[in-house]
């Protein structure tokens, strides 16, 4: 199993995924990793750093335009990346993962910071702007 196992290789993005899955299963909820990755993607990327600069730099129909199709990009790629045979490895792979409840709130604690930090960005350096 080893062999067959070998071709895939894992990354934060499988981590994030695997977490949310296992919790997932051990709560019964509808946090998935799936959901978990799209709500990174769209607070941690797509709101605080893609659609200001498209918005700033391309102006509004056309970063509309481009926003909403990004929203889908994570549920494409789990739908590509997560097949039964990738899932069937990383459940090899993080087979003695404890404390899960753990590092789901760590995983979204740092979303969190990423996203704060990100806005902080954006508006020292004056793609976002405060009340005039």
């Amino acid at each position: 199993m080893e062999e067959s196992n070998s071709k895939y290789r894992v990354c934060f993005i499988d981590y994030i995924w695997y977490v949310a899955e296992e919790w997932s299963k051990r709560e019964h909820d509808n946090l998935n990793g799936g959901a978990l990755l799209f709500f990174c993607w769209l607070f941690v990327i797509l709101i605080p750093v893609v659609i200001p600069l498209a918005f700033h730099y391309l102006g509004w129909s056309i970063a509309f335009a481009v926003g909403i199709p990004l929203c889908f990009l994570p549920d494409l790629f789990c739908k590509l990346r997560y097949t039964a045979g990738r899932c069937t490895a990383l459940s090899e792979y993080y087979r003695g993962m404890k404390h899960i409840g753990r590092r789901l709130i760590r995983i979204i604690l740092i979303a969190i910071a990423l996203t704060v930090a990100d806005f902080a960005l954006m508006f020292h350096f004056g793609f976002l702007h405060g009340p005039a």
